[in-house]
């Protein structure tokens, strides 16, 4: 968006763009619901699912009751502004990290790139990656248990950090305002929370994905459906 588009313009843009997110955050919503009985009816992945809340339990007792490191989070924040600016074509330099705060100069700061901190889980994506290609050479069956944990674990520290950078002031979400930025924020964790479910059980993109795809797609169309019988 223009830097000369007001304010209003901005948010009422971003506003409606969220209104018709929402459908996409039910499937989202539907398919976390899914993939969780999908967990308890294969019994030889209860052990990952347990892991996975173990992982994410373990991650909120350090950020209660322990020091909080914030440079990680800040790095991570950081990086995932710079991360989205290059998705979207531009660049990032000049990156600064400190305990109080940091910053990045990005030539592209459109929606998603003020956004990214609070919708993808910089960690965990780093673990899903890694994951991704361990497959490769390890049978996954090996490493579920652990993948699972460190999943959870990173997920965790992503959901902690994002409520208590959310709780104060955020430059980022002025120009999108709430009703255009929470529905990102929520579909971005959402997604990122099922892929990790997904990616923590056995065969997931023969049933694991195809969840997640009917699930939007069941969404949408119980939206149009609506619609129609509104005319």
């Amino acid at each position: 968006m223009s830097r000369r588009t007001p304010l209003w313009l901005s948010r009422l843009l971003y506003g409606s763009v969220g209104l018709l997110l929402l459908p996409a955050v039910y499937g989202m919503l539907q398919a976390l619901f899914r993939l969780l009985v999908r967990h308890q009816q294969q019994g030889g992945t209860a052990s990952a699912l347990l892991q996975f809340l173990l992982g994410a339990g373990v991650w909120l007792a350090i950020f209660v009751f322990l020091s909080r490191p914030m440079r990680s989070y800040v790095l991570a924040h950081e990086l995932s502004h710079a991360l989205a600016s290059w998705l979207s074509g531009g660049t990032a330099s000049q990156l600064r990290v400190g305990k109080d705060g940091g910053s990045v100069h990005v030539s592209k700061s459109g929606i998603l790139v003020q956004l990214a901190p609070y919708f993808v889980p910089f960690y965990t994506l780093v673990v899903l990656i890694v994951g991704a290609g361990v497959a490769l050479f390890i049978d996954p069956a090996e490493w579920w248990v652990s993948y699972a944990f460190l999943l959870g674990f990173s997920w965790s520290f992503h959901i902690s950090f994002t409520l208590y950078a959310l709780s104060g002031h955020q430059s980022d979400l002025d120009e999108s305002g709430w009703i255009g930025a929470l529905p990102i924020i929520l579909l971005g964790n959402l997604l990122f929370l099922n892929l990790g479910l997904v990616f923590s059980a056995a065969e997931p993109f023969t049933q694991g994905i195809p969840i997640l795809v009917e699930s939007l797609v069941s969404a949408y169309t119980a939206l149009f459906r609506s619609f129609l019988a509104l005319l």
